[in-house]
């Protein structure tokens, strides 16, 4: 899709994009971005329980797909990063790295709220 950020912080929440997927119904949107919402821990828990190179590429590549449909951006590209990183890699790294998905985890949450008062 036309959403390649590379170089630049991707926003938290693309709405019109959301949107466009759901073909502008907002019922459909709404029912879409709950879903994930809904998921979002789970997707999170099994990026930080990753203990083997498959567990680490099933889970962000997982993230990294949900979050592209839902117009989670930011999510996305960080996704994308954790997916390039090699497994298990720097200990380190890899922790700050998740700590920066779970920010972007609640920024979008707070901002869906804002755009779609009632998801998860």
């Amino acid at each position: 899709m036309g959403n390649d950020r590379s170089g630049e912080a991707a926003v938290a929440f693309d709405r019109t994009l959301l949107n466009d997927y759901s073909m502008q119904n907002q019922d459909l949107a709404v029912e879409i971005l709950n879903l994930f919402l809904v998921q979002l821990p789970v997707m999170l828990e099994a990026l930080a329980a990753a203990a083997t190179q498959t567990d680490w590429n099933f889970a962000t590549h997982t993230l990294k797909g949900s979050a592209a449909a839902v117009g989670a951006l930011r999510l996305q590209q960080l996704a994308a990063e954790l997916e390039a990183m090699p497994f298990p890699g720097d200990a380190n790294v890899r922790l700050l790295r998740l700590q920066a998905v779970r920010a972007a985890a609640g920024e979008l949450r707070r901002e869906a709220r804002e755009a779609y008062p009632g998801p998860a």
